[in-house]
């Protein structure tokens, strides 16, 4: 199920992804209101690529689709998506592999898996009862017998 914004600290503790290459882990970043995980921001070539995880695009798999901005470094301002900035601009899971993703943008493959940490709800409820019994005996008084 989607995840929407506002909702996701409300079903998400943390997530970290571990690369491939080098068996690094870091954990990735949140930003208010957001539906997504942020990574750190990373150059190739004359772009600057902010890679984010979007609860709220599933894949195929049920799992968050990757996506990609692309950064003027000189200008800052976001690149339009043609050519190669659109094929890696939106990235499925692997299939048949979880939460492992491979993002390729022209010469540059990353693959990693993630981890998430999800919150778990708990509800639970108490029912007591309590019952109880009295016998009562009526007796008439007697006296004694003489002898």
């Amino acid at each position: 199920m989607p995840i929407h914004s506002g909702e996701l600290e409300n079903n998400i503790l943390s997530a970290s992804v571990t690369f491939s290459d080098t068996g690094e882990t870091v954990a990735l970043k949140t930003r208010a209101d957001s539906y997504c995980h942020f990574f750190e921001r990373f150059t190739v070539g004359n772009d600057e690529i902010q890679l984010r995880l979007d609860w709220s695009v599933l894949d195929n798999d049920g799992y968050p689709m990757l996506d990609a901005d692309f950064i003027d470094k000189k200008t800052g301002k976001h690149r339009k998506l043609k050519g190669k900035r659109e094929r890696a601009h939106h990235t499925a899971s692997s299939p048949g592999l979880g939460r492992c993703y491979e993002w390729v943008f022209g010469e540059y493959n990353r693959q990693f898996s993630v981890t998430v940490a999800w919150c778990a709800n708990l509800s639970e409820g108490v029912h007591l009862g309590d019952s109880c019994s009295a016998e009562v005996i009526s007796a008439a008084c007697c006296k004694p017998e003489s002898r």
